[in-house]
């Protein structure tokens, strides 16, 4: 699992995510955002972590530690 805690600064970066029968194959899912943004909030669900992060617009999403990479820590 990714070392993301509050207060780190994250990019959006590209990941794989199953997708088809039974989760048979892995397609390529793009970043939403081109932005950095803060995390505020973490935790794990059945081994998944999740970040509440607040965009530069102040907008605030949950986003799975694949999708997350780390720039800087406060």
């Amino acid at each position: 699992m990714k070392d993301i805690t509050v207060g780190d600064i994250v990019k959006f970066v590209p990941y794989y995510a199953s997708s088809g029968m039974q989760g048979g194959s892995l397609k390529l899912q793009m970043p939403k955002y081109e932005s950095l943004a803060i995390v505020y909030k973490t935790y794990v669900i059945r081994g998944v972590g999740h970040a509440h992060v607040m965009l530069p617009s102040r907008k605030k999403k949950v986003i799975g530690f694949a999708g997350l990479e780390m720039v800087c820590r406060l």
